[in-house]
């Protein structure tokens, strides 16, 4: 994660790096100790205490599951361990977590519960929520400009443009997106490949479980960096169906042209 700010700010980059700390520690798969573990031990139908922090980003991801018609998913943490994308350390009897996001029950602002057994990984979502939160954080320690980036999913705040590289999936940077007060994000799966029975997987899941093999970039901009990195995951797979979303986030799908505006 970087954050560029103004100098004489360091109080609140500081504080802002620690609201993206919190949010790792909740929401990472990896972390024993994360929310993401309770759930994952929990049984279904049993009341679980997160972070508010982690049930809002639930809350997000669960409206996306629902508007898009199930093609943004939280609950790919089995595909993901089954193709080695996430580690199964520790998960016994991989196959009963069959819930997807619709399994999810909000009770409350700190409290879920499962109709099924379900694997949820917030990947797609959660790093352009710290984003988001640290940029709040930033504006609300009277930052007056500056830029969160976290490799590639990135918002930009104040009347200042900034020059954005876009990198494609083969690595390589051909276009450039000029952004102001907006959020920006991509995704891409050309190097990120792994086979599983002499089939190749991605981290990127379509409909009917399918791995999606995408052969360039995805780039979106929203007004949310959350939306931003959700929605390169459904425009990856479907841009019209994205295209159609966005529009109610003042946002879109980058079709790249060399110092396109993205404001």
């Amino acid at each position: 994660m970087e954050i560029t700010a103004p100098a004489g700010f360091d109080a609140a980059v500081n504080a802002a790096f620690a609201t993206i700390a919190h949010i790792h520690a909740r929401m990472s798969f990896h972390e024993a100790t994360s929310d993401l573990a309770a759930i994952r031990n929990a049984p279904a139908g049993q009341s679980i205490r997160l972070d508010c922090e982690t049930v809002a980003v639930l809350r997000s991801a669960i409206a996306l599951h629902q508007s898009t018609g199930g093609l943004f998913d939280v609950a790919v943490g089995r595909q993901l361990v089954e193709s080695g994308f996430l580690p199964g350390d520790g998960i016994d009897l991989i196959e009963c977590f069959d819930g997807t996001s619709a399994d999810i029950v909000i009770e409350d602002d700190t409290h879920i519960r499962l109709r099924r057994p379900t694997l949820v990984d917030l990947g797609g979502i959660a790093k352009g929520y710290a984003v988001d939160r640290a940029v709040e954080t930033l504006i609300g320690h009277a930052v007056p400009i500056g830029l969160v980036n976290a490799g590639g999913d990135l918002r930009a705040f104040g009347e200042v443009d900034w020059p954005v590289g876009l990198r494609d999936a083969d690595g390589t940077v051909r276009s450039q997106a000029i952004i102001r007060n907006c959020a920006l994000a991509s995704s891409a799966n050309l190097l990120n490949r792994r086979w599983l029975g002499g089939v190749a997987q991605t981290p990127h899941i379509g409909r009917g479980g399918q791995a999606v093999l995408a052969g360039g970039r995805t780039t979106v901009v929203a007004q949310s960096c959350a939306i931003a990195d959700a929605m390169t995951k459904v425009a990856m797979i479907d841009p019209a169906l994205a295209d159609r979303l966005l529009a109610q986030f003042e946002g879109h799908v980058v079709r790249d042209t060399v110092g396109q505006e993205a404001a």
